[in-house]
């Protein structure tokens, strides 16, 4: 497995011509979620149970390779899902891996608020809304968050209209906002007309699509190299 990834940001590849991350700095809440990561998976015991999780986003999503388009994003994507979001067996509603280190549960607690906050990342599928400061919606929880990084600007996009959608990990900003954690990942803008058709499914009790439908699809999609479209990728129920 490579390291995790540290410093500079990535370039984010264009999204329908229109999308562009002007701030490529290093993300401090990265940093800090790579801290934790090595606080809980360090070691046989951390590495049996990362093993566990592995295993399951694997199933969830796919195995991914050094071969596939994105890899090193994907990486962490993987690691940020088994740190932040995946359910640990007999744990309380929200508590994860990355909650119990920052809570002190497996070594000395962490006292400073950026490790608590960090602990306690929003990851979705949002739909951008440039300006000062830009908006993005999750179209999954329909949740709306306001973004602080500096990101466009999309000149020739509609203001009504997002200008692009992205599957971002946001952290809390001291300021009321929200900052993003790790390099967006683009999605293929017509993957919105699929999940305006499919609306109800998304609030329905056994929700379509999950996070991890999007990725699985997302991760079929480049693989194919965008010749299929990512609808018809979708694991539909």
């Amino acid at each position: 497995m490579r390291p995790l990834l540290r410093g500079r940001m990535p370039a984010v590849r264009p999204l329908a011509g229109l999308a562009r991350l002007d701030v490529i700095e290093g993300s401090k809440a990265g940093d800090i979620l790579d801290g934790l990561a090595a606080r809980v998976f360090a070691g046989p015991l951390g590495l049996t149970r990362l093993a566990a999780l592995f295993e399951r986003f694997e199933q969830q999503v796919g195995k991914i390779g050094e071969d596939d388009p994105d890899f090193d994003q994907l990486q962490l994507v993987r690691m940020d899902w088994a740190l932040c979001d995946a359910t640990i067996p007999g744990a309380g509603p929200g508590e994860t891996w990355a909650w119990r280190a920052a809570c002190g549960e497996l070594s000395e607690s962490l006292s400073d608020r950026a490790s608590w906050l960090a602990a306690r990342t929003v990851c979705g599928l949002f739909e951008v809304f440039p300006g000062e400061p830009a908006w993005v919606r999750d179209r999954l929880s329909g949740v709306v968050l306001r973004l602080f990084d500096g990101i466009g600007p999309w000149p020739h996009a509609p203001i009504e209209q997002p200008a692009a959608l992205w599957e971002l990990r946001l952290v809390p900003d001291e300021g009321g906002g929200f900052r993003m954690a790790r390099p967006p990942i683009d999605y293929p803008p017509e993957l919105l007309d699929t999940l305006d058709e499919e609306l109800p499914k998304q609030f329905a009790a056994d929700r379509w699509p999950t996070l991890q439908d999007l990725r699985r699809a997302r991760l079929r999609y480049r693989r194919a190299g965008g010749r299929t479209p990512i609808s018809r990728l979708l694991p539909f129920r």
